[in-house]
């Protein structure tokens, strides 16, 4: 392992302006129902899933957006800090005349009381390999109707506030009410802990031998056991259908990321070299 990637020494390859806080991940249980989210063409993708949103009910909702196709989209990458009150930050705003999307994940929660969308994505590059990038939901047109997969969630949501760790608003894992027959959790993860590491004590506080993972968020570098490492200290990340988790394990962390030169990196992600930039998300579904 390239000691560059390591969780243990990412404080030395990048500060956050605030406090470590504790406790440096957040989870509550919750019931995953699996949904169909009927998206409705000629509306911003934000809008079209808060309308779905409003006729499904819930308290959070995870979407998957594979093969859906968009236009006039704007997007960002990651990017280096611009002062001192951050420790990165985003890119000039890219926009994508229409695209067809290879893979994209959308966590919805809540920001201000309204719904609020937080959706990485993938798509072709015009034959010359993929892009990715964090998209600006209200800035995104749905071009035809779609059909998309995802679940509801009851019993846990995802609210923005300002975190003081990293001066960023981050969606904050909040439990509005307990629920029975709990099949799943949310995750969220703090700046510099080991991603597959804290996937599976969380899935050893949960009791979860077996699930799925569906989810996004940054790195501070990252080391794949069947790919080149990403070397970048800031980056965004999109975690793809081969996450699983076996008997407690990381069975498989498949993940494609993007560093501020627009390249990307796709592998199975090494114990202990994928350390979280600044915020991951997650969706944790348990399977029998």
């Amino acid at each position: 392992m390239d000691a560059r990637f390591a969780a243990s020494r990412s404080r030395e390859v990048l500060r956050h302006p605030g406090r470590e806080l504790s406790p440096r991940y957040s989870l509550a249980g919750c019931q995953a129902k699996p949904v169909r989210f009927d998206l409705q063409s000629g509306q911003s993708l934000l809008d079209a899933i808060t309308a779905e949103m409003e006729r499904l009910g819930g308290d959070a909702a995870v979407l998957q957006l594979d093969s859906i196709a968009l236009e006039d989209m704007h997007y960002v990458i990651p990017a280096g800090a611009r002062d001192d009150s951050h420790a990165a930050w985003y890119s000039e705003t890219y926009t994508c005349e229409a695209a067809q999307l290879q893979h994209a994940t959308a966590m919805v929660g809540r920001k201000d009381g309204q719904w609020f969308v937080h959706c990485h994505a993938v798509w072709p590059a015009g034959g010359q390999g993929v892009l990715m990038g964090h998209l600006l939901n209200d800035q995104c047109r749905v071009t035809a109707p779609f059909a998309a997969r995802g679940h509801v969630l009851t019993g846990a949501m995802l609210e923005v506030a300002l975190d003081p760790e990293t001066n960023f608003p981050l969606f904050h894992v909040r439990s509005p009410a307990e629920v029975a027959g709990a099949n799943g959790a949310l995750l969220t993860i703090r700046p510099h802990e080991d991603l597959r590491g804290t996937i599976e004590a969380a899935c050893a506080d949960l009791g979860i031998g077996d699930a799925r993972l569906i989810g996004l968020g940054s790195l501070i570098g990252a080391e794949f056991r069947d790919a080149g490492p990403m070397l970048s200290p800031i980056s965004e990340v999109l975690l793809l259908d081969g996450a699983r988790v076996r008997a407690g394990r990381c069975a498989a962390l498949e993940l494609i990321c993007v560093d501020p030169q627009q390249a990307t990196f796709q592998g199975d992600l090494n114990a202990g070299a994928g350390p979280v930039c600044v915020t991951f998300e997650m969706l944790i579904l348990a399977e029998s």
